[in-house]
């Protein structure tokens, strides 16, 4: 999954087998970037499996105290929440 702020960034899917790192992309949020070209954001698709190579970690912010928490987990599965955003404007309904 690629973050709407990702947009403007060159970006490919994953393939089986990446090595990803993490990276800030300068647009407000973080993403996965390609191990051989940290400029390459990587989009993960929904059911995606990922497997870390140590333990996840908090990124510190100063504004939650998380600091250095260590979550204890080394894989992951993507899921999508929502299908569907459903957005209001003007304060009302229709």
């Amino acid at each position: 999954m690629c973050d709407y702020s990702l947009h403007s960034i060159k970006s490919r899917p994953a393939k089986v087998g990446d090595k990803l790192i993490t990276r800030d992309f300068g647009t407000g949020t973080r993403g996965f970037a390609a191990s051989e070209d940290r400029s390459v954001a990587v989009c993960v698709l929904p059911g995606t499996e990922l497997s870390f190579s140590q333990d996840v970690t908090c990124l510190a912010t100063g504004l939650l105290p998380w600091r250095g928490r260590v979550v204890g987990h080394n894989t992951a599965r993507l899921r999508r929440i929502t299908t569907r955003w459903n957005f209001q404007t003007g304060g009302s309904r229709s």
